[in-house]
């Protein structure tokens, strides 16, 4: 099978540690991800950001009065639908508050000279969909999704030969 490096995707869109949730929505929603590496100055992984995070810090800072399950929320001027000046401040606060304060820390990585079965192994064992891919610095190279390796499988069996089945004969 392929190794990690040979698949995965690079150059992967990352957010730095010291952005704001507002620009890292906005960031998300341009690049249709869903959830983003963060990185440091240096290019180091220090955690991952989800629309789940920000969805979990947003419920926590503005509670219920949050009707809305989506983060188009942030970026928005919501001082204009919204009349509730509390609510506005919150919705405010949500936007200001840094990458790597709400970030995942805890995070499974790989190397990009693994084996793509050990990573799904990985994936599997941890109910990931992604792997971050770190060289031996800790410098995110790439990401390694499920589908990355589903296709790579199927490259692999469409490379093989076909057998002529018993049956055929």
């Amino acid at each position: 099978m392929a190794l990690v490096k040979d698949i995965m995707t690079a150059p992967v869109i990352t957010l730095d540690e010291n952005v704001t949730l507002r620009d890292a929505t906005i960031i998300m929603a341009h690049r249709k991800v869903s959830g983003s590496p963060v990185v440091d100055q240096e290019g180091k992984l220090t955690g991952i950001l989800s629309e789940s995070d920000i969805l979990e810090e947003a419920m926590n800072r503005v509670g219920d009065e949050m009707a809305c399950r989506s983060l188009s929320f942030l970026p928005l001027p919501y001082e204009r639908f919204i009349k509730n000046e509390e609510i506005c401040r919150q919705f405010s606060e949500v936007g200001d508050v840094k990458v790597n304060s709400v970030m995942n820390d805890e995070i499974v990585v790989i190397d990009g000279d693994d084996d793509v079965e050990d990573a799904l192994i990985t994936m599997l064992r941890f109910d990931v969909n992604r792997l971050p891919v770190v060289d031996k610095e800790g410098r995110l190279i790439g990401i390694l999704a499920r589908q990355d390796v589903l296709w790579s499988m199927c490259r692999s069996l469409q490379s093989r030969p076909k057998r002529i089945s018993k049956l055929a004969k």
